[in-house]
């Protein structure tokens, strides 16, 4: 498996407030990983009911709109190279937010996207629940999803939650890199969904390969296994409990459980929880899982 590698983060920008904090945690990340940021601010069809950039703004034509887009973002750019030192450059496309996203993630070869999950300007909206959700299960990079509640920059606890889904181990070389650069503690956390002991045994097993490959690269952890019906309560808890800043999840993680109802596991947890969550899609199942180090 491809080792995960930082140099360009894609930052959707609506100006909102949670997409101003979204640019802080990307900027933070990319002086770390000397990445590339790209600030990206999709217009939608209604640009006329758009006053984000300035509300005493009168906008009559799209040029207008667009001139006065590209201003903010050369702005924004300019503080970012002050405050991070890092170089980045910004785009301004017209169409569905989602898709664009993912157009301009795939033509500029984005190694992450970072983005705000409240924010809304006019029309432009990042809806938290089903469309966040569809977002982060079609982008091919990883996705860190921020809600307003995450100020603190940089992140010291990783909550690392395994269940025994296919996928659940890829996302282990993820928390590695970005623990290393971090220099995070990573906090394993055993998602029980069986209680028959050839079940038990096998997902031990697993556990302490992760554990083996954590101890490996040298970084500080920790290891618990709980049961619970509701795997995703059960994660965002534990994150208050060891004091977490940024959960790391797989898109399918969860995907046979119970409570279905409420969603898959992944849009729980980017629901409700306070911290980043940083959502990665599964690569194909015969692909060896292959420590990076």
């Amino acid at each position: 498996m491809k080792t995960f590698n930082i140099q360009k983060i894609l930052i959707p920008i609506d100006f909102s407030d949670t997409s101003m904090l979204a640019i802080e945690h990307a900027g933070f990340t990319a002086q770390l990983f000397k990445a590339e940021l790209i600030l990206l601010h999709v217009i939608e069809k209604h640009w006329e009911q758009f006053s984000v950039v300035a509300p005493e703004l009168r906008i009559s034509t799209p040029n207008e709109l667009t001139g006065a887009i590209e201003k903010k973002l050369s702005e924004i750019a300019s503080d970012i190279q002050k405050k991070y030192g890092v170089k980045s450059f910004h785009v301004t496309s017209t169409g569905n937010i989602f898709n664009e996203i993912l157009s301009v993630s795939k033509e500029y070869n984005a190694d992450m996207v970072v983005m705000g999950t409240h924010g809304t300007s006019g029309v432009v909206e990042f809806f938290i629940g089903s469309n966040t959700y569809k977002m982060v299960t079609k982008s091919e990079c990883p996705i860190i999803s921020v809600q307003s509640h995450a100020k603190k920059l940089g992140f010291t606890n990783i909550l690392l939650p395994i269940d025994d889904s296919a996928h659940s181990r890829q996302k282990v070389n993820h928390a590695i890199v970005l623990a290393k650069q971090f220099a995070s503690k990573i906090h394993i956390l055993g998602l029980s969904d069986s209680d028959k002991e050839i079940d038990v045994k096998k997902f031990e097993i697993k556990l302490e390969q992760i554990e083996e490959y954590i101890k490996k690269c040298d970084l500080p952890f920790t290891r618990k296994t709980v049961e619970g019906k509701n795997q995703s309560k059960t994660t965002y808890a534990y994150a208050e409990t060891v004091n977490a800043d940024l959960i790391v999840i797989m898109t399918d993680q969860d995907e046979n459980l119970t409570g279905r109802f409420m969603g898959t596991f992944a849009q729980q947890i980017i629901n409700h929880s306070k911290i980043p969550v940083l959502t990665i899609q599964p690569k194909v199942a015969n692909i060896p899982w292959v420590h990076p180090y």
